[in-house]
């Protein structure tokens, strides 16, 4: 139900149970102690009469009437008490003698077990407990001492009164006490659901303000409280969050935007050459033309797409698991040989200046993509007949080229995505993907890329192994 998920009701049946049961066991040690003390009264007021009446009767063993005189003298309403003569040597299984006994006994007998001859002496009290229905409802007290012993018999007073189990006094303690255990539990229930309902106000606040915010790329802040420092570090984390599902979003939206862009402007070229292509009869070298330039946008679009699905998927953890040991000088080597031909188209020649060997763990293929960019990069952006020096030592692989350079302003946003130093040209060198994919792989192996530039100069690219 609806109502056993709400955190007040939670919290004050919590509460509720654990008052309950702290109360419960109090009142029930409280009532316990009054009964002790009523039960050691009545027994310690049994002793008193019980060695008065043993005085007495020493002098006057078979006087009923001492019994009532006792009475009397307590001020006593109800007193049993009987003297009785056991045989303990003929038939000693249930021979015994009534010598006297009170009058509130009537025709009725007070018990006596034969196995508490042993402990009885003329010093000793023993003290027992019995139940006489016909007498009273309620249990009798009996105390049993000895008055005199023979050879053959002995001589015993038992003296007894009735007792409730609990009295006036300890029923209405009882009910007094509940009573104000659960005005008690009450009261402080209804004080708990207040300090709850305030508390718990500033979280209603900070979900009616979480209502209002939307992903549209602004920047939302939810208010502290200041009432409760938990509330307090869950409105701050909730609101890093925020920004960083904003910022993400911002960058959504541009990726989405940018990659829209991009494809669309390929997709409007193939179309146009195209449409021109079909507009009137041509010659099998103009057809050639527009087949090539199609061709070339199409691979294009392809490289695009290939690159804009790689940066949207997440294969991290999947990626990491496939690391083994990679030689990266060997894949530089390799790398080198396979970009000289594109050098040459430019008359640019690659200067292997140091290759140092070494040893990590990756993903050969992923660091195979990387490098090739690096290399690609330094040979699109070189002046014609220059040249680029490469090394590899101490950790560092170092790529540098002497051409068009990367002004100042652009060097924090090269490895963002679609983004192109030469965005601004007419011409299109690329999808502005690759240096943000080469990022990507290099930080998936805990590799640090960094690029040094002036414009018109040269380009540094460092990547720290």
């Amino acid at each position: 139900m609806k109502i056993f998920k709400n955190i007040k009701f939670r919290l004050l049946t919590g509460l509720f149970i654990f008052l309950f049961t702290i109360f419960y066991c109090l009142g029930y040690i409280l009532i316990d102690s009054f009964k002790q003390t009523y039960h050691q009264t009545i027994q310690d007021s049994l002793s008193t009469l019980t060695k008065d009446l043993k005085h007495d009767f020493n002098i006057y063993l078979n006087d009923s009437s001492e019994f009532e005189n006792i009475k009397h003298e307590f001020d006593i309403d109800i007193l049993y008490g009987q003297i009785i003569t056991i045989n303990t040597k003929n038939n000693p299984r249930n021979t015994f003698i009534i010598n006297a006994k009170s009058d509130d006994l009537r025709s009725y007998n007070l018990a006596f077990y034969r196995y508490l001859i042993p402990q009885i002496s003329s010093e000793n009290i023993i003290y027992s407990i019995q139940h006489i229905e016909e007498l009273t409802p309620k249990k009798i007290q009996v105390a049993t001492v000895m008055l005199e012993q023979t050879s053959d018999t002995i001589t015993v007073l038992q003296c007894a009164i009735p007792f409730s189990k609990e009295t006036r006094f300890i029923e209405n303690m009882k009910i007094y006490l509940w009573l104000s255990f659960l005005a008690l539990l009450f009261i402080v229930l209804i004080a708990v659901y207040f300090i709850i309902s305030k508390s718990l106000e500033a979280t209603k606040l900070v979900v009616d303000e979480v209502k209002n915010i939307r992903l549209d790329g602004n920047i939302y802040h939810v208010k502290t409280t200041g009432i409760s420092r938990e509330i307090d570090d869950l409105i701050k984390t909730f609101n890093v969050l925020i920004d960083d599902l904003q910022i993400n979003y911002n960058k959504v939206k541009d990726f989405g935007q940018n990659a829209s862009h991009e494809l669309k402007t390929p997709l409007t070229i193939i179309r146009g050459e195209i449409e021109v292509g079909l507009r009137k009869e041509r010659t099998i070298s103009e057809y050639k033309d527009i087949l090539l330039s199609t061709i070339n946008e199409l691979n294009f679009l392809q490289d695009t797409i290939e690159k804009i699905l790689f940066l949207s998927s997440n294969p991290n953890i999947d990626i990491i698991k496939t690391f083994e040991e990679v030689y990266v000088d060997e894949i530089l080597t390799e790398s080198i040989n396979e970009k000289q031909a594109f050098a040459k188209t430019k008359n640019i020649k690659i200067n292997l200046i140091e290759l140092s060997p070494l040893t990590t763990k990756g993903n050969l293929s992923l660091l195979k993509i990387a490098i090739n960019n690096l290399i690609d990069n330094a040979i699109k952006y070189s002046n014609k007949e220059s040249f680029i020096n490469i090394s590899l030592t101490n950790n560092k692989l170092i790529i540098e080229d002497f051409g068009c350079g990367i002004p100042k302003n652009d060097l924090e946003k090269v490895f963002d995505r679609f983004y192109r130093v030469d965005k601004i040209r007419s011409t299109r060198n690329g999808s502005g993907l690759g240096l943000s994919i080469v990022k990507t792989i290099f930080e998936l192996h805990g590799f640090k890329i960094s690029i040094k530039s002036l414009e018109g100069e040269f380009t540094k690219t460092i990547v720290q192994f």
